[in-house]
C-alpha cells in the first residue's frame, strides 16, 4: 500500500481561516460587559422604596429576627410533641434532646449568618 504523503504546504487553510474568525467572534462577544441594576442581585445600593440605606440595613436584621424567631417557635412546638411521644422513655428523650438542641444551634447560626449577610448589602466602599 501505498501513502500519499502531502507537504505542510498543501494544507488547506479553509479551517484555519473558520477557527480564527469563530475566535475573534468569541472574544468580541464575550467581552461586552453590560451594567446592571442592583436589583437584579436582590439587593439595592442607594435606596429602597424611598428609605435611606440605614432604614434597610434595620428592616434586613428585623427579618432575620423574625425569620429565626418563627423558627424557634416551629422548632419549640416540635420538640413538645416529640417529648409526648417519647412517652416517658430516658433514652428516647436523651436522644430528642440531642435534637432539639442542635436544631437550635442550627436555627441560631442561620440568624447570624442572615445577619452578617445585612451588612454586606448595598454600594459600601469598604477596605
Amino acid at each position: 500500500m501505498i501513502h500519499a504523503t502531502r507537504s505542510r504546504q498543501e494544507r488547506p487553510k479553509a479551517p484555519r481561516i473558520v477557527l480564527a474568525v469563530l475566535c475573534a467572534v468569541a472574544v468580541v462577544a464575550l467581552s461586552q460587559c453590560k451594567m446592571t441594576a442592583d436589583k437584579v442581585t436582590g439587593v439595592e445600593a442607594t435606596m429602597n422604596q424611598g428609605k435611606p440605606q440605614s432604614d434597610n440595613h434595620g428592616q434586613c436584621i428585623s427579618n432575620c429576627q423574625h425569620v429565626a424567631n418563627d423558627a424557634q417557635k416551629a422548632e419549640n412546638d416540635l420538640h413538645k410533641a416529640n417529648e409526648k411521644a417519647c412517652q416517658g422513655n430516658p433514652a428516647c428523650l436523651a436522644a430528642e434532646d440531642a435534637r432539639h438542641n442542635a436544631a437550635l444551634n442550627l436555627i441560631e447560626e442561620d440568624r447570624q449568618r442572615c445577619m452578617d449577610g445585612c451588612h454586606h448589602q448595598g454600594g459600601g466602599h469598604g477596605h
